[in-house]
């Protein structure tokens, strides 16, 4: 795996021909800084990231061009230092093993995609970041 390049602020590309898997990555990443972008099929995956070189994509599998981990590998070909997630309902063992491309399941919690991009955002920054919530009366974000 080419090693992560430190960058003041990553960017984000979510990928999922299900608008609700949209809105609900949406949500996901709500609170970490950075530019997202969001797309529907691979086609507008590969336009957006031509014109925005995001840091992490994260992308379902069912598309309708080709599969979410055919999409992933062609972008880590492509750009070695775009750090890819898969996100999926597929069991793990119907999956082909692709290095440098992480696992996360649909059925698990919320919190852990969060926690995944989470560790990527304080992997690329070099930053910690504090749990969005209240403090003091106030809601913060990361930052």
């Amino acid at each position: 795996m080419v090693g992560l390049v430190r960058i003041e602020t990553p960017s984000f590309l979510f990928v999922d021909q299900d608008p609700r898997w949209l809105s609900a990555l949406r949500r996901a990443s709500r609170d970490l800084p950075g530019p997202k972008h969001f797309a529907r099929n691979a086609e507008e995956a590969m336009e957006l990231v031509r014109e925005h070189e995001p840091s992490v994509v994260v992308s379902g599998y069912g598309l309708p061009e080709v599969d979410g981990l055919t999409l992933l590998e062609q972008i880590r070909a492509q750009y070695p230092r775009v750090a890819c997630v898969l996100h999926t309902g597929r069991p793990a063992r119907l999956l082909r093993v692709v290095r440098d491309i992480a696992l996360v399941e649909k059925g698990e919690a919320p919190w852990v995609l969060q926690g995944v991009l989470r560790a990527l955002w304080v992997a690329f920054t070099g930053r910690a970041l504090r749990p969005p919530g209240r403090y003091n009366g106030e809601i913060v974000n990361f930052s």
